[in-house]
């Protein structure tokens, strides 16, 4: 099939990815798909091979892409190294990426194509030396956190003395469990345990829904998405908070977003919030976690896409009956506050840990047509490094960038894989962005107050300054 002939029966509603060279037809599928639709419809009209490998097994991969293949993907004679062949259609589903200007596009001597390749070579000796086997010794210590954490927390609100300490110490404790219960959440949800989709899922359902009170399934969907499109202005939902924060001026252009399907009103509220959104930063993030509870709600009650509702509904129903029983033996409503306002905003500590990997990069690809998978990933994510007896605190997941390049990777493991990244960065001429938790926070503020000096600086583009409505294109996927 050519690129003419798929993009045409594109535009007649055929949903036909590139994959290992076959064009695959995905409309039966995409409903099934244990990652959402979203994933798969960010790949349509492009060459999603690496994305495809780097989030699936070989066997499933071997077992569902020869049955939905349609044809062979002859490319253009002209077209070169090419991943995308649809940036200049208007799909209803995904934005076409966001790009630099053209007097910024990629610099001759951007060899992508090699890239791809030793990153792809890079990916093989990872399966060959054992890397992806998950070692589950390695969740021992992890375990006695959580079990640690949990039982410091209930003891002291159950038996601990009425007075202030014990509840901020048992805060403390809560917020302590609901982090490190996020990174073994995070890998159930990427299979990367036992590799049994499902079996993972349920676990870390039972697991987090039950312990956390947020859904699984919702992380999952969107975090799947995050990793296709990756700092994304229109695509990806993991920098995607109007109007409390803006980590690019094109968000002031009140942009259409293809996962929530409404546009992120650049209105009053946004202006204020993000013309001080480097010194709200931290007092934001202290009640993020109240956000991911109406998120998840909003999931699990209303979504197209929730596989595991029942089973999600029942355990944060369990959640919040345990949890309220606990917090009935908190004596005083001045000790009640004290506890829930600590144990959620010591929270933030995760949400300042997820953000900082992406906030201050880049939004823009000098070249959608061919920047490849690996790339990408470099160019919008950032190392966080520290001391190795210091691991547990972030989970092993300090090291995003080799975390968006091989996401089923077992966490523990991707220290020792940093080293291998980036020499082939430093072969390829790739910037690689790395810094001390402390430093990262710097970095990330002042990007953040580069934003927010342009808020009063800002003016509208002419379809706006005309007084037209904005009407997105854009409609609620369909499958």
């Amino acid at each position: 099939m050519s690129p003419s002939t798929m993009r045409e029966r594109i535009a007649n509603g055929e949903f036909l990815v590139i994959i290992d060279g076959l064009v695959v037809k995905l409309n039966n599928f995409i409903s099934k798909h244990p990652g959402g639709p979203l994933a798969i419809m960010h790949m349509v009209g492009r060459d999603a091979t690496d994305e495809v490998h780097s989030m699936h097994l070989k066997e499933v991969i071997d077992d569902i892409m020869p049955r939905w293949a349609v044809a062979t993907f002859v490319p253009g004679e002209k077209d070169g190294f090419k991943v995308s062949y649809v940036e200049d259609m208007e799909l209803p589903y995904s934005a076409a990426r966001s790009a630099v200007s053209e007097g910024e596009r990629t610099k001759e001597g951007t060899d992508y194509a090699a890239i791809q390749h030793d990153f792809r070579q890079l990916d093989q000796k990872l399966h060959d030396a054992g890397y992806y086997k998950c070692n589950y010794w390695d969740y021992a210590f992890d375990i006695a956190r959580y079990i640690t954490f949990f039982a410091t927390a209930v003891s002291l609100i159950i038996w601990g003395p009425h007075i202030i300490w014990t509840y901020l110490l048992a805060g403390v404790s809560t917020a302590l469990l609901w982090q490190q219960l996020a990174f073994l959440a995070h890998d159930l949800g990427h299979n990367e345990v036992t590799g049994n989709s499902k079996f993972d899922m349920v676990v870390g359902i039972c697991i987090a829904d039950l312990l956390g009170g947020l859904s699984v399934g919702w992380w999952k969907k969107n975090h799947n998405t995050h990793h296709i499109v990756t700092n994304d202005i229109d695509n990806d939902p993991d920098i995607q908070h109007m109007p409390f924060f803006a980590i690019s001026t094109k968000f002031f252009e009140s942009r259409y977003s293809t996962y929530y399907n409404r546009i992120m009103e650049f209105d009053a509220a946004a202006k204020f919030f993000i013309s001080m959104q480097d010194k709200l930063y931290y007092l934001i993030m202290c009640f993020a976690r109240f956000n991911l509870y109406v998120l998840s709600w909003n999931y699990m009650l209303f979504s197209d896409f929730a596989p595991f509702r029942s089973l999600e509904l029942g355990c944060v129903g369990l959640f919040l009956l345990w949890f309220s029983y606990l917090l009935s033996y908190i004596p005083t409503w001045q000790y009640l506050l004290t506890y829930i306002f600590v144990s959620h905003s010591v929270s933030a500590i995760l949400h300042i840990q997820i953000t900082l990997s992406h906030f201050a990069m880049s939004t823009e690809s000098p070249d959608p047509e061919r920047e490849c998978f690996a790339a990408r990933q470099i160019r919008t994510t950032m190392d966080v490094i520290c001391p190795t007896y210091f691991d547990w605190f972030h989970g092993g997941l300090q090291y995003q960038i080799e975390h968006h390049l091989f996401p089923r990777l077992p966490r523990h493991k991707l220290r020792s894989v940093q080293p291998m990244v980036r020499e082939i960065c430093k072969r390829h001429g790739m910037d690689f962005m790395e810094f001390s938790f402390i430093d990262g926070n710097v970095y990330t503020i002042r990007w953040l107050g580069e934003i927010a000096s342009q808020v009063k600086m800002y003016t509208p583009p002419c379809w706006l300054r005309d007084g037209k409505e904005f009407q997105s294109h854009y409609t609620k996927p369909t499958t």
